[in-house]
């Protein structure tokens, strides 16, 4: 998996299941979404591949932001987040999601590369860079004890948020509104249930057929650093990589989950292929407790400035803003610190809730320059020594006010010299023959 690519190559079929911060499927501090959708009529199911999440946590509340894309037919896509106190889904911007791509996506810059000719010792390098990159709420719905918090159309979904001490009649009432619940989840619904969580729930509207849905928010009181990811097997098949944005005072990581770091010091840019080996470090910090892990790549206070201002905009030219959303972030969190962690865990990893918790690592910026480098060609031997047949120059001359370069000696088969004399005779023939006019 490129770990340095632009957010448009990475959010690759980003799906339901948030696990504390996500755009479409918000979690709550306890919660994760989980997707469901039989087979369509060509028998391929609809496959979840990716999440990327966002949550701010604060004593006062925590928002959790979730953005799905996924693979398959629309028509049939359900998506349930145990979330707590009723609360509703409310739409979020893709220009969110992508701000904070953009603020993490690891920027590598290379070593400045071997010399190759001679310039003037009298007178003057360069670096490449890389990315490496459902109405009205509180009404007993009257159906097995199945309470309807909040009911709402909100653009391209139709949302619900419900409640119910019976997790079977919560299974009934999602299947007899048309949200495509299979049956073999009610244990999931059921471990959530006993925990006092209801659940909000969405699908596409009729009217929309898209695989990239806008994403969503969800904000509810307190703070919870605890994420089911159980309900994130849902729509899964073998694994799942999940992006995950946390806002808080300070730098977090897991707690019942290893954490690792990609070794920036074993960074290294190979000259004859021109690339880095981000990647294999990426996978080799992925290598521990088998794969059960989640890499942070990111962590320092967020800058705000490029992430309020951030704009990007539609096929039809409308503008979208990331402003909205990081308001949300900065109501109770003056200065948001960023964390960002990545992963890709199988299904049997996603049996265990995450659980977060203040880190006491360092600062990790997004710019890195590189200085290991492999295959360097050796630099053309160039001498340092000025020589100026005609002296100093003096103040006024043709040549410059008493710079003194004058002609770069250069080693013997190489063409500083010559190309030095032959700049200079033009020159001056030049020079007499605008004397002889």
């Amino acid at each position: 998996m490129d770990r340095l690519l632009s957010m448009t190559q990475r959010t690759i079929i980003l799906a339901c299941v948030a696990a504390l911060a996500g755009t479409l499927a918000p979690q709550t501090a306890a919660a994760c979404g989980g997707c469901f959708a039989p087979p369509n009529p060509t028998g391929t199911p609809t496959v979840v591949t990716r999440h990327q999440m966002a949550i701010s946590m604060t004593l006062e509340e925590t928002t959790l932001w979730d953005q799905i894309e996924y693979a398959g037919d629309p028509e049939d896509f359900v998506w349930v987040l145990p979330v707590s106190n009723g609360a509703p889904v409310m739409l979020a911007e893709n220009a969110f999601f992508e701000a904070l791509e953009q603020v993490t996506t690891i920027q590598l810059t290379a070593p400045a590369p071997p010399r190759t000719f001679c310039n003037d010792p009298c007178g003057s390098g360069l670096g490449a860079s890389f990315s490496s990159d459902r109405g009205a709420p509180g009404a007993d719905a009257g159906m097995g004890g199945v309470t309807v918090h909040h009911q709402a159309a909100i653009g391209p979904y139709e949302t619900a948020t419900i409640g119910s001490e019976d997790p079977a009649a919560l299974v009934t009432w999602l299947q007899e509104n048309g949200y495509t619940v299979p049956d073999e989840m009610l244990p999931i619904i059921t471990h959530y249930t006993d925990l006092g969580m209801d659940f909000a729930v969405l699908r596409l509207s009729s009217n929309f057929g898209v695989n990239q849905m806008q994403p969503v928010r969800v904000t509810m009181p307190g703070i919870n650093p605890t994420f089911p990811l159980r309900m994130v097997a849902a729509g899964v098949v073998g694994s799942v990589g999940l992006d995950l944005f946390v806002f808080a005072e300070g730098r977090y990581e897991p707690m019942n989950f290893a954490n690792s770091e990609v070794d920036r010091d074993a960074l290294s840019y190979d000259w004859a292929t021109s690339s880095f080996n981000y990647d294999g470090l990426y996978e080799a910090a992925q290598d521990v407790e088998d794969g059960r892990v989640w890499v942070t790549e990111y962590a320092q206070t967020a800058p705000r400035f490029q992430i309020e201002s951030y704009v990007s905009y539609d096929d039809e030219s409308e503008p979208h803003m990331a402003a909205e959303d990081f308001a949300i972030v900065t109501r109770n969190l003056t200065a948001p610190y960023l964390t960002r962690m990545t992963a890709d865990l199988s299904v049997a990893h996603l049996g265990e809730d995450l659980v977060l918790g203040a880190s006491l690592g360092d600062d990790l910026g997004n710019q890195i320059r590189v200085t290991n480098e492999t295959n360097r060609a050796p630099d053309v031997d160039c001498p340092t020594v000025c020589n100026d047949p005609y002296g100093p120059g003096t103040a006024g001359g043709w040549r410059g006010a008493g710079r003194g370069d004058g002609l770069c000696s250069v080693s013997p088969g190489t063409s500083g010299s010559a190309f030095g004399l032959l700049t200079l005779f033009g020159a001056a023939l030049a020079f007499g023959l605008r004397r002889r006019r």
